[in-house]
């Protein structure tokens, strides 16, 4: 368990809450704070601006991780938006089965530090445990 902070995932749709099932048993399993919230980077970005402007203000201390579904724009407007880490979780769906997602999130361009992990149905695993490390690595 790590106290004082937490992970928080970010859902541009709530059709991607599913798949970050194994994320939340991870959670769950090692008693690691987690929040789940929706907001398009499209649909609602003031919603998504204020939401982070929020996290800031209150000096909150978390990893967020942003799930790219079809358009995949969340995680580099959230990383751009909040001086927190961001792991984006691209989600194999639509006509490129996600190939879009991941490339999104991997060919951001210098000066926006969102990593990635694969592409695959054990993507929300993976990003759990890397959140899980950067919480680990920040409490000491």
């Amino acid at each position: 368990m790590v106290h004082g902070m937490k992970v928080i995932i970010i859902y541009g749709s709530k059709s991607d809450w599913d798949f970050m099932g194994p994320a939340r048993e991870y959670f769950a399993e090692h008693e690691i704070e987690s929040e789940e919230v929706v907001y398009s980077a499209h649909r609602d970005l003031p919603g998504l601006l204020d939401y982070l402007r929020g996290l800031e203000a209150k000096g909150e201390q978390a990893v967020l991780l942003c799930v790219a579904g079809l358009s995949a724009a969340l995680p580099g407007v959230v990383v751009m938006n909040t001086q927190l880490p961001v792991i984006g979780v691209p989600v194999p769906c639509g006509p490129l089965n996600g190939m879009d997602a991941l490339l999104a999130i991997s060919q951001l361009p210098g000066g926006v530090p969102a990593t990635t992990v694969g592409l695959h149905k054990k993507a929300p695993l993976n990003a759990a445990m890397a959140a899980h490390r950067i919480l680990q690595l920040a409490s000491h």
